[in-house]
């Protein structure tokens, strides 16, 4: 008889453990698949650990529980391996999320399938140790394949794997083309159907494929010798999952990279989350570092192995200046001249782009008569106008929809009046006047954005045509920064960039240094920025490119008040349909949690916030509070090794109805 540690597929409340033991007539292998009862249901788990059960007789003697039979063995052949076991054990403990819900995420999605065995993960061989710091090479996209080619060719060339993880499908597809002609590459994505990842996982565990080119996903995959990660964009947003478990792909790749492969050692079964260094390089692609990457550059933690070459100067237009100029129009005249004369009859095959922060029509309606403005009653937040046929009011965050009203609903005033900055369709209008003015056509003017090109076949039909050997206009929003590797426009104007510093968060800055800095990707000859408060301390830093001396200056405050890198931040959110009671639940749990902070002594390495209502409080129908959670003792050199045991005895005591998300993108 044997106690066998298992898994379940499942989530479990988080105090509650998450691996449990049952006993079975029979050793099982790890990774094997069993069936076992919790309670009244029968759920999947994977094996981790069989031992006789003569170990276990004095201890399950005094227990005062009873261990339940396995119901049923599935698969006895390993279809886990020791590797998966470990990424799960890693994404749990990092981020506070139930094992079970980790260890499905690590599972291909093909898994347990009929059509796809698995066949168990030969253990690789042990490499070399050499310990290499994560090179964070900062280069705009037209340079990227260029760059990283030598690595990726000196690496093939020592019979090891090649891993590049992009944040789109655009910019795989980019890589995947430049590589394919010269290695045995693959790509790996979530559009791709099962039959096509389950061939993509047999030839990179067998070791057929040189380099695998594909979405986050793509660091899960059996690589029989990984010898370099890349990871493009390392700042994109859609790095961070939003799902459980809410995982930041860079630091995953950061543990991949650094894993130990671990060998088989006779009578020892159990898991290990352990790992050490081996000859695995890891590469940051990314136009800015960010501040909390300069501060492992700075540290000496990473290492900056390539410069940004020399880019077109920027300037900064002042549109308060052109209104008491008498310029009324969303243009300045500076960016008016220069789009005439690239679009001019002379001109041949000029590209313009215009990026918009905001899409739809307009900003909100305000009543200049009391002040009051329509708001989303599912969303507790102001309508945005939009345009259709007529204009219309939406919801950016419900999509709910209602027709633009003729007088104010709070006072009966008639003096309803579209306020905040112009939406992509705003300006399409203002270009669109603009060329009949001048009597100017067969230029085709495009949106991209979420509005107007709302399915995958429109957003191609929007980047074909203006890819075509013609001079054209499109106005985008963070929508084209996936094609940033294909496309190159003669010039480029940011509109009302102070929109993009609105938000009260302390990220927010960085994130328009990012936008900007991307935006170079497009290699304009001319760049403007049109912002209506030119002594703004972020637009001046911007503008002139000057990051080093802001990420100084940031590191200071973020230092003085406690955040990244200087701690680690864990949010915890309770949504209820009710305010009084999602307020009262965040309340009792902001006490709870200050008490145990207390009690267990960790006052000095914790700091805890009072519950507050989220940015948006009401969103869908929910109203929001969130906790803040600070941990003290900072970020590790190594993303991959910030687990902290101080947060695991505090976190404890969270409720599972709560959501946990660590190194969250926003605090709002």
């Amino acid at each position: 008889m044997f106690i066998v540690e298992v898994i379940p597929l499942t989530i479990l409340p988080p105090n509650m453990p998450q691996i449990l033991s049952y006993f079975f007539n029979k050793k099982l292998e790890r990774g094997a698949v069993v069936q076992g009862a919790i309670g009244n249901r029968i759920v999947k788990a994977i094996v981790i650990a069989s031992t006789p059960l003569t170990e276990y007789k004095i201890g399950l003697k005094k227990a005062e529980f009873q261990l339940k039979k396995l119901s049923e063995v599935l698969l006895e052949t390993p279809q886990v391996s020791t590797r998966q076991i470990k990424i799960a054990l890693w994404l749990s403990r990092t981020y506070y999320a139930p094992l079970g819900m980790c260890l499905k995420t690590v599972l291909p999605p093909f898994f347990l399938k009929k059509k796809y065995p698995l066949t168990p993960e030969t253990t690789p061989r042990e490499q070399e140790k050499i310990k290499r710091k994560p090179g964070f090479m900062l280069t705009h996209a037209k340079g990227s394949l260029k760059n990283i080619l030598p690595l990726i060719r000196s690496t093939v060339n020592n019979n090891n794997q090649v891993a590049i993880i992009t944040p789109d499908n655009q910019t795989l597809e980019y890589f995947y083309q430049g590589l394919v002609k010269n290695f045995e590459t693959l790509k790996v994505s979530s559009e791709m159907n099962n039959k096509t990842l389950y061939e993509s996982w047999q030839s990179i565990q067998n070791g057929k494929t040189q380099v695998v080119v594909g979405t986050r996903q793509t660091l899960l995959y059996p690589f029989k010798k990984l010898g370099l990660v890349i990871v493009d964009d390392p700042l994109h947003e859609s790095y961070k999952s939003d799902m459980t478990p809410k995982y930041n792909t860079p630091d995953l790749a950061a543990y991949i990279a650094e894993m130990n492969p671990e060998r088989s050692r006779e009578g020892s079964q159990r898991a290990s989350a352990s790992y050490g260094m081996n000859n695995c390089r890891l590469i940051y692609l990314s136009p800015v570092t960010g501040v909390e990457n300069y501060f492992r550059i700075k540290n000496n933690v990473y290492e900056l192995t390539y410069k940004t070459p020399s880019l077109p100067e920027i300037k900064t237009i002042n549109m308060v200046s052109e209104i008491k100029s008498g310029n009324f129009s969303l243009f300045s005249r500076e960016f008016k001249n220069q789009m005439l004369s690239l679009i001019n009859p002379s001109s041949q095959n000029k590209k313009i782009l215009i990026f918009s922060p905001r899409r739809g029509h307009s900003g909100i309606i305000v009543c200049q008569n009391c002040g009051y403005t329509a708001k989303c009653p599912n969303c507790d937040v102001a309508y945005r106008i939009h345009k259709t046929e007529d204009l219309i009011l939406m919801c950016h965050h419900c999509g709910s929809t209602q027709r633009l009203p003729d007088h104010c609903s709070n006072c009966n005033s008639y003096k309803l009046k579209p306020t905040g900055p112009a939406g992509s369709q705003k300006i399409y209008e203002e270009v669109r006047k603009i060329l009949y003015q001048n009597q100017i056509t067969g230029i085709p003017v495009l949106i991209l954005d979420a509005d107007v090109t709302v399915n995958r076949t429109e957003e191609e039909e929007v980047i074909s045509e203006i890819t075509k050997p013609k001079t054209s206009i499109l106005i985008a929003t963070q929508m084209i920064f996936s094609y940033r590797y294909d496309i190159d426009f003669d010039s480029i104007v940011v509109m009302n960039a102070d929109s993009m510093i609105q938000t009260p968060d302390f990220r927010t800055e960085e994130r328009l240094f990012y936008q900007i800095e991307k935006l170079f990707d497009f290699n304009p000859k001319n760049f403007l920025i049109q912002t209506y408060n030119p002594e703004s301390q972020a637009i001046l830093i911007a503008s002139q490119r000057s990051y080093k001396d802001f990420y100084e200056q940031e590191l200071a405050i973020r230092q003085a008040f406690s955040y990244p890198p200087f701690s680690r931040l864990i949010k915890l959110t309770f949504k209820h349909y009710n305010r009084d009671r999602a307020s009262k639940e965040a309340r009792i749990l902001a006490g709870k949690l200050k008490m145990a902070a207390i009690q267990l002594g960790l006052s000095d390495k914790i700091k805890i916030t009072d519950s507050s209502p989220g940015f948006m409080e009401k969103e869908r129908g929910l109203y929001s509070y969130n906790i803040i959670i600070k941990s003290l003792v900072g970020l590790s050199a190594y993303p991959a090794k910030s687990q902290d045991q101080t947060l695991q005895e505090i976190l404890k005591f969270v409720p599972s109805r709560w959501l946990i998300d660590v190194d969250p993108k926003s605090l709002l």
